[in-house]
């Protein structure tokens, strides 16, 4: 059976793990990109233009083996990924892999790639909206995550039974609680929310051991407070 991902830029991740184990070749790829030729007034360099949508349209329409995506045990959307460099140089584009075309918006379908250890979602994993991190739950070997942006469910992380990793410290989650939760079994966690939490409660700790003279003052009124 063939699949291909709901989300564009997810399915552009798969394709790059593929594409870097040699299973997709690079010369089929780039025939795609060209088949979307020539170029328009709108096209060209630098880019990007509107044959770099017509060709991620094709490429998003390339069906993958299952056997092969249930295979990769790493997913990144760095922008220096091979798969970007091969659009942008048969485009003669250069947006240094950093165009918004390439964002992840859904990770809807990623139980097919089963055996999935890493998924790091800095870079093109990035995005305004908010991501839904249900179609993580129960998955059984993802082992390291990395998170950026508002994501929502995240309750659906405590259900992996894997994860010894979290690094969401750019990331804000839905359920500021469950880094907490998830470093309480055992889980290696790195969280801004984790960094305010610890340094609020050392303020208190020391406003309480020092009565009053060791009350907080917000910022902005002791500012006010100064002799000008």
């Amino acid at each position: 059976m063939d699949l291909v991902f709901a989300d564009r830029g997810l399915h552009l991740g798969v394709l790059n793990a593929l594409l870097t184990s040699g299973a997709l070749a690079a010369a089929d790829l780039v025939a795609i990109v060209e088949s979307t030729g020539p170029d328009g007034p709108e096209d060209g360099y630098p880019g990007p233009g509107p044959r770099l949508a017509r060709s991620l349209d094709l490429l998003h329409a390339v069906a993958v083996p299952a056997n092969e995506v249930a295979a990769i045990t790493r997913l990144y959307f760095d922008g220096g990924n091979e798969i970007y460099l091969l659009i942008e140089k048969t485009l003669d584009i250069d947006t240094g892999g950093e165009s918004d075309d390439y964002n992840v918006t859904s990770l809807e379908g990623i139980q097919a790639l089963s055996g999935l250890e890493s998924l790091d979602l800095d870079g093109h994993g990035y995005r305004s909206a908010p991501l839904d991190l249900t179609p993580l739950a129960g998955h059984p070997r993802l082992s390291v995550l990395c998170l950026t942006g508002f994501c929502a469910s995240a309750v659906a992380l405590e259900s992996l039974p894997q994860l010894r990793s979290l690094d969401a410290f750019h990331a804000d989650l839905d359920d500021p609680e469950v880094p907490d939760r998830l470093a309480a079994r055992g889980v290696a966690v790195r969280h801004s929310w984790r960094r305010e939490r610890a340094a609020r409660r050392a303020t208190s700790a020391r406003a309480a051991g020092q009565g009053n003279a060791g009350a907080v003052v917000p910022v902005n009124q002791a500012s006010k407070n100064e002799p000008s």
